[in-house]
């Protein structure tokens, strides 16, 4: 009966159950995923009349173009004080008290909207502003309605006031489905806002979805009776992703599921990238694949004077079909399902952290290829039970230990391979699979519907990125795989190049952290760069992987079987466990299709792998010319 195993054959043990428990809870995420590929267009009410006056078509007549390439809705706004100042199409003025010369007994600066009695909005534009402004009054006088409003012309400047109400008739008579952007003013609480809105989804019962316009949600910072609306119609809320607004993310966390992802790519943007249409094709396209985007805000192109519809129809085309390449059908989207997490996944990421955790103090003290007592191992299992448990029940457990988990199995799939230089392979193949093994335990507990909506952030993300490089260079000073230990490195004088090679590695690390889930600070050249690289492969594998980490973990291989520069790998060593961290970082990100992130570490792991025997190929050739030019053994 054996009474020992072997350390590293009891972690690839415990490992493969995690693997198995993680998969059995990702059944929900799965069916999800393989259900919800439904996707729409929608676009702004404005521009469907803007298009309309300029191709000399009715409005009805552009909307049915449109709506047969896949625009499944149109966006209503709410006017401003500005605007309505301006013009509007529901022929209301506002001003100042004084500029009216109705006797209307207000101060001079009260703001006032004014609108004919014959208006054929007037009823809807009443029974509104009765339920959105407290306080306002109304004064009939030579033939108008003036509305005194509770505040000053400033005041209202900015202020959303009443809905476009032509907008939604026209989206009423055409059968068009209306996405209502409600926008902030302060006079207006939570209840008031949520009262109008109730009033006015029973007058226009296309109302199916709400796009929060401005800065400030409307009726901020009490979200919980416009949400109470919302769900008691299944009205959705659109997310729109890589915009903050204040109080957004506290009403779709009261929505729960009723929150639908949208992208939108503005034309501010589109003009001051110049970014091109087939790169916009690209965005949407992308957006919907790997982030699970359902509702996609277009605008007709505008880098192209004439022809605007034309144009427009034909980008349309071009979303639609690429689109429906990938095997989505336009149409209006569900709501995501809600699956919670699992106990499976919870016992998964107790079995991950807590033998990696083992493993890695084994690796500190030397004793990694010793073999342990059974009941050591039964223990560890208990142990990980205890934890997986722990998880499961507090979510505090959760938050602390989701970042700690993805950073022991980084560093545990970057020593693997490190230490693999003579069974390159094998090692290469097992670090693979302990990434997977953990990115799957993570996506299983941490990936639940809240998480894929972005309701509860990982909170890990950065300490998956960076601890792990903290914890291999302790490492190695410990266990002196580099020539010195620390306090011999600290005693001593710098190798100055040492130090700013390593320098540069945390750097990277460091851009590495803040650029992560944040398109902004990446240049232009390499987003064509990714799209190029995409295009190739179907699914983009991360620059960090395939680009620096595993070309470094090969070049590592090369050093050391010719016994090279000895003082200086360890730059390399951070270097290729930038690779495993960014690997286990896919897995997070719990808004891309899970088959997706697989895909994506998968083609990492062997394209970066293929440069990097390229890069040590040349090098290896290179090598006596730069020993006879340097003049000395390197």
């Amino acid at each position: 009966m054996m009474k020992s195993i072997n350390r590293r054959s009891l972690l690839y043990f415990a490992l493969a159950v995690a693997a198995a428990l993680a998969l059995y809870g990702l059944s929900a995420r799965l069916a999800a995923e393989g259900g919800g590929k439904t996707a729409a267009f929608v676009t702004d009410s404005r521009e469907i009349f803007s298009l309309a006056y300029q191709s000399g078509k009715t409005p009805a007549d552009v909307w049915r173009e449109v709506n047969a390439l896949g625009v499944a809705g149109a966006a209503v706004s709410e006017f401003t004080g500005d605007e309505l100042a301006m013009y509007s199409s529901l022929g209301v003025r506002f001003g100042p008290a004084a500029v009216f010369t109705a006797k209307l007994n207000a101060d001079a600066a009260r703001a006032v909207l004014c609108w004919s009695k014959n208006s054929p909005y007037g009823a809807q534009l009443r029974s509104y502003l009765e339920r959105k402004l407290p306080n306002v009054g109304f004064v009939e006088a030579s033939g108008n309605v003036y509305a005194l409003l509770p505040g000053t012309v400033e005041e209202f400047k900015s202020s959303a006031l009443v809905p476009d109400f032509s907008a939604l008739e026209f989206c009423r008579a055409n059968g068009a489905d209306a996405l209502f952007r409600p926008g902030p003013c302060t006079p207006s609480s939570g209840a008031d806002v949520a009262e109008a809105l109730d009033w006015l989804t029973n007058e226009y019962p296309q109302i199916k979805n709400i796009i929060p316009a401005g800065a400030i949600l409307a009726g901020y910072p009490d979200v919980r009776p416009l949400a109470a609306v919302m769900k008691a119609k299944g009205i959705t809320l659109s997310q729109v992703e890589f915009v903050r607004q204040i109080g957004v993310p506290a009403l779709a966390r009261n929505l729960g599921s009723l929150v639908v992802p949208m992208h939108s790519l503005t034309k501010e943007e589109i003009i001051s990238r110049s970014i091109s249409r087939p790169t916009i094709v690209d965005r949407y396209v992308r957006a919907v694949h790997e982030r699970s985007i359902r509702l996609v805000m277009v605008h007709p192109y505008d880098l192209q004077m004439g022809g605007r519809l034309d144009i427009f129809l034909k980008d349309l085309g071009e979303y639609k079909a690429a689109l429906e390449a990938r095997g989505y059908a336009l149409g209006w989207p569900k709501p995501l399902p809600v699956w919670p997490a699992p106990l499976a996944g919870a016992f998964a990421c107790g079995i991950c952290f807590v033998f990696t955790l083992w493993f890695y103090g084994s690796r500190m003290n030397g004793s990694e290829k010793l073999s342990v007592p059974l009941s050591s191992a039964l223990a560890l299992f208990a142990a990980s039970a205890a934890l997986g448990g722990a998880l499961w029940y507090s979510s505090a457990a959760a938050r602390l230990a989701g970042g700690l988990c993805g950073a022991l199995v980084a560093t545990e799939a970057a020593l693997c391979a490190l230490e693999s230089a003579h069974s390159r392979v094998r090692g290469a193949v097992l670090a693979l699979l302990t990434v997977v093994a953990g990115g799957l335990s993570i996506a299983s507990f941490y990936g639940t519907s809240a998480a894929a909506l972005r309701l509860t952030p990982f909170s890990g993300v950065k300490l998956t990125l960076l601890l792990p490089l903290i914890l291999i260079f302790a490492h190695d000073m410990k266990r002196r795989v580099h020539p010195e230990g620390f306090l011999e490195v600290m005693r001593r004088s710098p190798l100055w190049t040492e130090l700013a090679l390593l320098g540069v590695v945390m750097l990277g690390a460091l851009v590495m952290a803040l650029r992560s889930g944040n398109v902004s600070n990446v240049p232009g050249w390499e987003v064509a760069f990714r799209d190029f690289v995409e295009n190739m492969l179907i699914v983009r594998p991360r620059t960090k992987e395939f680009m620096i980490g595993y070309p470094a973990l090969v070049i590592y291989w090369f050093t050391v079987r010719k016994g090279l520069i000895p003082y200086y790998r360890e730059v390399l060593r951070l270097a290729a466990a930038l690779a495993f961290c960014s690997a286990v970082n896919t897995f997070c990100h719990f808004h891309t299709p899970l088959y997706l992130s697989v895909i994506r570490t998968l083609n990492g792991w062997w394209l970066g792998l293929l440069i990097g025997v390229v890069c040590a190929a040349a090098l290896g050739l290179a090598l006596p010319r730069l020993k006879r030019a340097a003049g000395v053994r390197l």
